[in-house]
Order: C-alpha cells, then structure tokens, then sequence
C-alpha cells in the first residue's frame, strides 16, 4: 500500500505517491499495528491451539474470517470519503438471502449478479443521500439500515435457500491442500481493489475527497459523483462478503449480517484508518479482521462467555490502537525532557 501525500499535481488534487519503503507507506496508513497485532496474535493462537495449522482447522478459519474481511473492506472505503456505514450488516443480510434464494430458481451466474446488483442498489440509495441530498452518512445508513433489514426478511423470513455442495466447494473448500478457496477468492478482490485505488482516476479522488475536500473541489472535479461511487463499490464489496458467508454456511439467513456491522467498524479502527477520512490500508483491513475473527475462535473453543468475548475483544482493540498514541506521546515527552 501507498501513503497519501499532498502534491501539487495539474489539477491541485492531491495524490498517491510512492515515498521511501513500504514500512514508511504502511506506517503513514497506520497498517504497522494491526500487521504486528496479527503476528502476535496468530503465534499465540497456534501455540495454545496448534491444530490450527491442520487443514481442516485452516478452512475452517479461512471461511471465518473472510466474509468479515470483504464486509471491513467495504465499511473501509466509505471511512475513506469521511463516512460511516451503519447500513453494511443490513446490505450484507439482504443480498445473503436475495443470493440463497434466486438459486432455487436462477443459474449461478444470474443468482451472484442479482446479488451484486442488490448491493450496488443498497450502496447507491445511501451514496445519493448523502452526496446529493446533503444528509450525514450516519444518520443516511441507519434509516436505511432499517430498510434494508425488512426487506432481507420479506425476501426470507428464515434461513433457507437453494445453496449446493457445489457452490460450497468453489467458494468455501480447498483449492490445493492448506489452500482454502475462500482466502484465493478474497486475495483476488483486494488486488483487484488495490488497484482500483493505486492506478485510476477514481481511487485518487476517494482518497483525495476524505483528505482534502476542498482541493478537489478547486480542481473542478466532482465530489459528489465520487462519493456516490464510493459507497456502490461498498455495495458491492459487502455483496461478496454476503454471498462467502451464504456458501460457507449453506444457507442463507435474513438476520446474518447483524453480527458484521459492529465488527466491520471495529476492523476499520484498528486497522488504523482516519474516520475524517483519506487514510486506510487494504492489507491492514484484511488482517485486522482476521485478527477480530481470530478471536472470536479461541475465545468460543476456550469456553469463555459471549458477553465476555465481546469485552475481551474491545480491550484488545483498545490495547493495539493506544499503544501507538501512547508510545508516540512518551516519545514526545522524552525528546522534549531532553533538549
């Protein structure tokens, strides 16, 4: 990943550039911590749990966390424009069963772009509102949080569908011994999102309507338009995160992503992104919700109370993003009792 830096280009946008080595990029993304938590975190998992390195224990983890994973990258991009959205489980929920159930009737291919479609939809009726009607994205995406939840249950009002051991198996099982075809899917979405952010016009102006608004507008370039587009890529992303967590369960379930809502901003922060937007790293994102899905594993195969997992799990969020606000502050202060 790249670091954002204000450059004067042509246009007085600012813009991505290459800068020193990539621990200089991912430590201006804030993607050192979550990246450490990670190692961490995952060398203590598998010493106090080494069948995890097992095969079946890897794909099982691996369709864990990678429906978290492409739901935190969606919530990311929106962060990335200045927002937050509090309509992503509600997405996530409604494009499950519009997924689980069109395969009752609709080829695959039809049933994942009915799915896709869906999550455009849900991201673009949020993206209207808020680019041009002018609404705060909180307030946006939890009105329609509610609507899209209600929706999910007219479509299926209990888990169901028409997902086959087939669909699993492309999505969900392995590729290649110890390699989950659900890791293979997810590094495909975030190298064609990385991409998309690094290498074209669009991604540029994410960065640069959540890091300085007002150059953009300067530079004659529509930021509504961006935002607008920002939050149907989201959409669709979610739609990925949706129809991973429908495979991998073999269900679809109109209430499935409630849990995905909280735990995508929760992968956002500790991945380090700025919720004023213009800074968030994708490898960040992706292994800062591996982290939280990590957690959640050991903590439910320790025994520990689903009350207390929740408690746990904040601390430890808390304890990796204050840690560099707290070493960075004793720095300070030490280099000024110096001099």
């Amino acid at each position: 990943m790249s670091a954002i830096t204000p450059t004067s280009t042509s246009t007085g946008l600012p813009a991505r550039v290459w800068n020193g080595t990539g621990v200089v990029r991912l430590r201006r993304e804030g993607a050192i911590a979550p990246i450490g938590a990670f190692v961490v975190f995952f060398v203590v998992y598998v010493i106090i749990n080494p069948e995890l390195l097992t095969r079946f224990q890897l794909q099982t983890a691996a369709n864990l966390v990678v429906p978290l994973a492409l739901v935190a990258l969606g919530q990311l991009i929106i962060v990335l424009v200045g927002g937050i959205d509090i309509s992503i489980g509600a997405i996530m929920s409604l494009c499950n069963v519009v997924f689980a159930v069109q395969l009752e009737t609709m080829p695959v291919p039809v049933a994942v772009l009915l799915a896709i479609g869906t999550g455009l939809a849900c991201g673009l009726f949020n993206g209207f509102l808020v680019a041009y009607g002018g609404l705060p994205a909180i307030a946006v995406t939890l009105a329609s949080a509610f609507i899209f939840g209600s929706l999910a249950r007219e479509v299926l009002d209990r888990p169901g569908g028409g997902i086959t051991t087939e669909i699993y198996l492309a999505t969900s099982g392995e590729l290649l011994p110890f390699v989950p075809v659900s890791l293979v899917w997810l590094a495909v979405v975030a190298v064609l999102l990385w991409l998309l952010l690094q290498r074209t016009a669009l991604g540029r102006h994410i960065y640069g309507v959540g890091s300085n608004m007002e150059s953009v507008r300067a530079a004659g370039l529509n930021a509504r338009l961006t935002k607008l587009l920002a939050f149907g890529l989201a959409g669709v992303i979610t739609s990925l995160g949706a129809m991973m967590l429908a495979a991998s369960t073999v269900t679809g379930d109109p209430r499935s992503g409630d849990p995905y809502l909280l735990s995508s901003i929760a992968a956002v922060a500790l991945a380090g992104a700025a919720f004023t937007g213009g800074r968030g790293s994708i490898i960040g994102t992706i292994l800062a919700a591996c982290t939280l899905g990590l957690i959640g594993n050991l903590l439910f195969f320790a025994g520990v109370n689903s009350y207390w997992q929740y408690v746990i799990s904040a601390l430890i969020i808390v304890a990796v993003v204050g840690i560099p606000v707290v070493w960075r502050k004793a720095a300070f202060f030490a280099k000024g009792a110096r001099s």
